[in-house]
């Protein structure tokens, strides 16, 4: 095993009853104190039957109720016309104490507002701590953060947290032109970038065509990416280390509710480790909504609960994502359980019966041919989630594909959709010129893209 760096080695090798006794002592205490500060959290906590007062264990939190996107829109909707803050009636601290604000991207609706008092900027910074560290980086190292600044959850508060660190940080945010920022890279020669991994993917492609510059020389060593499972697909993550010189990749995980970031991939590429579980509370949930033993293997939606988050912590939030657990040994060497993203259950399409999960379709895509990359978009006509087969695959090749074996590809890709996904589909092959990938406002790739009518 190779030696592992950790911030916090007494609480990130908790594991065990030593890790679940720690997290009951901190669960007792935020249930008691949202009932106690939020008449929000004490209603809703009397209409579910259970009481913080009598809260006895594991058992009991079963019982208590869920939170969701929904429901803190309506919540913060509601506080904006009663309290006159967006901060949503669930808040649980005196708003004045309140000291930075963070957005939802607000791709799905009105954007929500995320509050953090001192304390909770201060384990936020113990976490990008903990990361840092298991990435290797120390103090003075050089960080090229390419993630949109503004009000996303990581962008200024990732920027603050690797200031007060002791970083080098250059924020030249994920806006910049191409020529700026390879002129500001080659420039400063960064340690380490942080960015979405289809960031990344634009910048080896577009560099090149927009500057005498490529990212291979820019002498990244490492590069942290997060918002989307790119960091954690074999062939995305061999793309971003060959596109900047062999550098590693790792991708980061965060936790709605509780705080950013929770969890890092390794060397070793085997999923994300959690080392955050002092602070958050990880549960694993069957279709039926019933929790699972956290065990080598288990695959369900996971909730997560901020045990310490003092402004609007999230009691069982429900992000709607879909993991797997893996709680052997990683030849890495370091420890928590580690997860892997599957699938979002707001994204699914349904194509005959069958559940669709876009990301699994890029991994498939990617996996099957090394004559495509990493993109790729699923047409649909209309804003349902019910999809008829065959359902309409743009994949985005890779430059020099001949036109002979291309009707080839398209069918090798086509069969091994049905036969790892069990839905037709209908592959359509683009020249990485022509591919348009659509972007959320926090740089996220939309793998789904809607139109009006096939051709529109």
């Amino acid at each position: 095993m190779m030696q592992a760096s950790l911030h916090q080695p007494e609480l990130e090798h908790l594991t065990g009853e030593a890790l679940r006794d720690r997290q009951l002592v901190k669960l007792r205490s935020q249930l008691l104190r949202v009932y106690r500060d939020s008449p929000y959290y004490r209603d809703k906590f009397d209409a579910a039957g259970v009481d913080p007062l009598r809260f006895q264990g594991w058992d009991d939190y079963a019982r208590y109720p869920f939170f969701d996107k929904e429901e803190e829109r309506l919540s913060q909707e509601r506080s904006r016309e009663v309290m006159g803050h967006p901060f949503g009636m669930h808040v649980t601290c005196d708003v004045r104490d309140i000291n930075r604000v963070s957005a939802s991207s607000g791709t799905t609706g009105a954007p929500t507002y995320i509050g953090y008092t001192a304390n909770d900027r201060a384990v936020s910074q113990d976490h990008v701590a903990r990361m840092m560290a298991r990435a290797g980086l120390v103090r003075g190292d050089r960080v090229l953060f390419a993630g949109v600044m503004s009000m996303w959850i990581v962008g200024i508060p990732a920027v603050d947290a690797l200031l007060n660190l002791g970083f080098c940080v250059i924020p030249i945010g994920g806006l910049a032109t191409t020529e700026r920022f390879a002129q500001t890279a080659i420039d400063t020669r960064p340690d380490m970038m942080m960015c979405t991994p289809s960031y990344a993917l634009h910048l080896i492609k577009s560099v090149p065509q927009k500057t005498r510059w490529r990212t291979e020389e820019f002498g990244i060593r490492k590069l942290i990416v997060f918002g989307e499972p790119g960091g954690g697909i074999p062939e995305i993550r061999e793309q971003l280390s060959a596109g900047f010189g062999g550098a590693e990749i790792y991708d980061m995980s965060g936790g709605t509710g509780c705080t950013n970031p929770l969890g890092l991939s390794c060397e070793a590429h085997n999923g994300i480790h959690i080392f955050g579980n002092d602070n958050a509370l990880m549960e694993i949930l069957d279709q039926d909504l019933n929790p699972l033993p956290i065990e080598n293997g288990v695959e369900g939606e996971v909730v997560f609960t901020g045990l310490v988050k003092e402004c609007q912590p999230l009691i069982r939030w429900r992000d709607k994502d879909l993991i797997r657990v893996f709680t052997d040994p990683c030849p890495c060497g370091r420890p928590g359980p580690r997860i892997e993203f599957r699938g979002r259950i707001d994204d699914m399409l349904l194509v005959k019966g069958v559940n669709v999960f876009p990301n699994a379709v890029r991994d498939v895509v990617a996996a099957s041919s090394d004559l495509v990359g990493g993109d790729i978009q699923i047409m649909r006509y209309s804003a349902s989630a019910v999809v008829e087969a065959p359902v309409d695959v743009q994949v985005c090749l890779k430059p020099g594909v001949a036109l002979e074996t291309r009707a080839r590809l398209a069918q090798e890709l086509e069969a091994a959709i049905q036969n790892k996904l069990r839905f037709r589909a209908r592959v359509q092959l683009v020249e990485p010129d022509d591919f348009s990938m659509e972007y959320g406002a926090t740089g996220k790739a939309k793998l789904v893209r809607t139109l009006d009518r096939p051709g529109a």
